[in-house]
């Protein structure tokens, strides 16, 4: 029976280990992903289409007007009682030809509003770009983070873990008290659900990251930081708000997008006034038995006559369209005024209190925290005291890579906000 239940057992565990999904691990710097991001990103793919989409609207309004041509022949002579005749005593045609010919400059306002719509659709692709790589790097840099964390927590429940077996054995034997054996566990019971927080994090971080790469969910990505990403070279407290604003007011496709919104509805309004003259048609007709002579050829022009309809409606429309856009222009200008002095104050306090940090203090606390664990097994200090190094050492370290994380946030925030890099000339 025990052979029985052995072998089961192993059936199916091995079936549980074929089961089980494999994964691959990929290290990956910040140059690297952004690369990847701009092949595969499946958003930018189909941003890009909608560029061409509004090329081909462009191409349209440069096109002129087709010719039409009327051709009317006589079915029937009842004279003569014959069908479709052709001859030329005994039958009738007529044939015109008509060309639409635009006034008031239609085509090329048509031509110029097409233009704008085909850069306002770029910018919205600049500034998808722009959304997408903050999202990619913020993502990075937080993954980073996650996972120096929970390599902070691995080593310290690895270290609890011998504690904690080494003082179950005293406590089998009578050594040491209960009091003292429920402290640590309940500790090491508490480290192990900071870290299960830290691995869902990672987990959203992770499916957010292959998203954004356009790779499958299996793969893990190890991000790892160069020397460029955590130079302190970047320093905000030199930047200026002026040259910031003006970087923004260059920079930012999501502005130039309001401008040419603007811009656009502009060349509508005057658009909507050129609709309102009359066109010209052309017309040439030919007649093979007029009543007045044979073979008639005359040339006729067309128009229509704007009594009633003036365009009055579409021209009024325009107008309040036109104005309407350059008050949201305005506003989303005193928007990102706002923006940029924001993210610029944070990113000067979050590198400020990264640079009060000592970075050797860790290194030197890293060294007391072994001595003091070494110091416990031999019960020169009690529990509490363990207790309270060791979570001080945990909260040293996971502050530390907090500062430096929220400082590259901040920094990927500017960016954001100026709509390039800030540092750049």
């Amino acid at each position: 029976m025990k052979q029985l239940v052995t072998g089961l057992m192993l059936i199916l565990t091995i079936g549980l280990s074929h089961a089980q999904p494999t994964t691959d691990t990929l290290q990956m710097t910040l140059p690297q992903a952004e690369d990847l991001f701009h092949q595969h990103n499946l958003s930018l793919l189909a941003t890009r289409l909608g560029i061409d989409e509004y090329r081909a609207y462009q191409a349209q309004a440069r096109l002129f007007a087709n010719p039409a041509i009327y051709i009317e022949q006589m079915p029937y002579n009842q004279q003569s009682r014959e069908f479709m005749p052709l001859a030329q005593s005994n039958s009738e045609q007529v044939i015109q030809v008509q060309q639409l010919i635009l006034l008031a400059g239609k085509r090329n306002k048509q031509m110029a509003l097409a233009a704008t719509n085909t850069q306002l659709a770029a910018d919205r692709y600049e500034d998808l770009i722009r959304t997408l790589v903050y999202q990619l790097r913020s993502t990075f840099y937080e993954l980073h983070s996650l996972r120096e964390s929970l390599q902070v927590y691995d080593q310290e429940i690895g270290t609890l873990n011998q504690t904690v077996t080494l003082y179950q054995q005293q406590y089998d034997k009578g050594n040491v008290p209960l009091k003292d054996l429920a402290r640590l566990k309940a500790y090491l019971f508490n480290l192990s659900t900071e870290r299960q927080q830290r691995l869902a994090q990672i987990a959203d971080d992770q499916s957010n990251l292959a998203v954004l790469l356009n790779e499958p969910p299996t793969l893990v990505i190890q991000p790892v930081l160069t020397d460029t990403d955590l130079s302190m070279e970047r320093n905000p407290a030199r930047l200026t708000l002026d040259s910031l604003l003006a970087k923004a007011d260059r920079n930012r496709p999501d502005l130039q997008a309001y401008r040419h919104q603007a811009k656009s509805e502009q060349q509508n309004l005057a658009l909507q006034k050129a609709l309102a003259v009359s066109d010209l048609t052309l017309q040439g007709t030919y007649d093979r038995n007029a009543g007045y002579i044979p073979n008639y050829f005359g040339v006729g022009v067309g128009a229509s006559l704007p009594f009633f309809n003036k365009n009055q409606g579409n021209i009024q429309a325009a107008r309040i369209r036109t104005k309407s856009s350059q008050q949201a222009t305005s506003a989303y200008e005193l928007q990102i005024e706002g923006e940029v002095q924001s993210s610029l104050l944070k990113a000067r306090q979050a590198d400020q209190l990264y640079r009060t940090f000592d970075q050797h203090f860790n290194a030197d606390f890293g060294r007391l925290i072994d001595g003091v664990t070494l110091n416990y097994r031999k019960q020169n200090i009690d529990v509490v005291e363990f207790i309270d190094f060791f979570d001080a050492y945990k909260n040293n370290q996971i502050q530390y890579i907090q500062l430096q994380n929220d400082r590259l946030q901040r920094l990927e925030e500017l960016n954001l906000a100026v709509g390039t890099n800030a540092f750049s000339n």
